[in-house]
């Protein structure tokens, strides 16, 4: 064509447009909304390629739109994991790159026994102190009260990347205290109402309890399943499901299931047969138990028949179960995809009272907090 600009006949009606024509725009706030509506990759990677979207993102507007967001897993909100072995050299198992600056010094590891991790914290047995990824400290008094630990130590609220806390302490009959950050002491020590059907079985020490809105949870060995709601200082019993224990063998002290959640946030437990791996979910209507297979053992790795399966901390914001199994290694198995991978070909001994030697700590992080700190730490383009 001789004219300075070509022009093609567009598809319908006969319109014609130039090469220099654009696509029409999206309304800024209509693409923001998009943005909130999707998944935790889309929106990091929307930040990095478009300015105006990392600086909608870091801004309370973006936020509120987030804050709906609730159930369900994430597997970006895994950060990574810590462990020791023994008196072995504490390491991290993994951590993702892109979830720099968050960082653990793994090294406390070897020094203080942890005693219960969640989110991104750790609280760790050295007079207390429990660090987190982002290096806040807080030191953490002996309770002073009758409230003395005999269940395991349980984070009820972990905000601000860690900064922000409850650690929750039961004694004998469930007698219990909490230290809050915030006032920076203990409270009260508060006595649970208990059931008639109240039974004195301890869980075993290295026993992760599970907290489901106020409510935590701890799995009492073959017992049965404590339910302390703490806001109402009032205590249940729940039965586990039928034989669930039958088909599994383990060491003498080892735990031989996993509370969890399910991604609809109902109370699970975990438990590794001789084929699979089973997941046994509560219905709360029919208060009964709903069972389905997570993964069948065959396809994690080869084994001998009859391996025992140690279960390790469960990720509630990620859906991330860690767990060592017999002549394989440390595994880990995302319920959201219900796959699993090989992390490590070590640790394969379990008999006691190697068991207990491998303490492991996974790494978590909410969602505003992670895409704040992304974008916050992106490179300019």
């Amino acid at each position: 064509m001789s004219s300075a600009k070509r022009r093609r006949v567009g598809p319908r009606h006969g319109t014609t447009t130039t090469a220099d024509s654009q696509p029409p725009s999206i309304p800024a706030d209509l693409l923001i909304e998009i943005l909130a509506r999707s998944d935790t990759r889309t929106i990091v990677r929307g930040a990095a390629t478009c300015k105006p979207l990392r600086r909608a993102s870091l801004g309370p507007a973006f936020h509120r739109l987030l804050a709906p967001r609730a159930g369900g897993f994430d597997r970006a909100l895994l950060l990574g994991a810590s462990c020791v072995f023994y008196d072995g050299c504490p390491r991290d198992i993994f951590f993702q790159e892109q979830r720099r600056p968050f960082s653990f010094d793994a090294e406390l590891l070897s020094l203080y026994e942890p005693m219960v991790s969640r989110g991104c914290l750790v609280v760790v047995h050295w007079r207390g102190r429990p660090p987190s990824l982002t290096g806040h400290v807080t030191r953490v008094k002996p309770t002073g009260t009758a409230a003395v630990a005999i269940y395991p130590r349980t984070l009820l609220a972990v905000g601000d990347a860690g900064r922000s806390f409850q650690l929750l302490v039961a004694g004998k009959n469930l007698v219990m205290s909490i230290f809050s950050s915030e006032h920076g002491r203990w409270g009260a020590t508060v006595k649970t109402k208990l059931p008639p059907n109240f039974f004195r079985t301890i869980p075993n020490r290295l026993s992760p309890p599970l907290v489901l809105g106020a409510t935590v949870h701890w799995l009492c060995k073959e017992k049965g399943i404590i339910a302390l709601d703490v806001s109402a200082a009032r205590a249940t019993v729940i039965e586990l499901p039928p034989k669930c224990f039958s088909q599994v063998s383990c060491p003498k002290g080892m735990d031989k299931g996993l509370l969890a959640s399910s991604a609809d946030g109902r109370l699970s437990l975990l438990v590794a047969e001789p084929c699979v791996v089973a997941m046994w979910t509560l219905l709360a209507a029919a208060a009964s138990w709903n069972l389905q297979v997570v993964i069948h053992r065959q396809a994690i790795g080869r084994e001998g028949p009859g391996c025992v399966v140690r279960f390790l901390p469960f990720g509630e914001r990620s859906g991330t179960v860690m767990l060592q199994m017999e002549a394989v290694g440390l595994v880990e198995i995302d319920l959201g995809s219900r796959e699993a991978r090989v992390l490590s070909d070590e640790f394969k001994k379990i008999g006691s009272p190697y068991y207990s030697r491998l303490q492991l700590c996974l790494h978590e992080t909410d969602f505003l907090t992670l895409i704040g700190s992304i974008t916050k730490n992106m490179k300019r383009f």
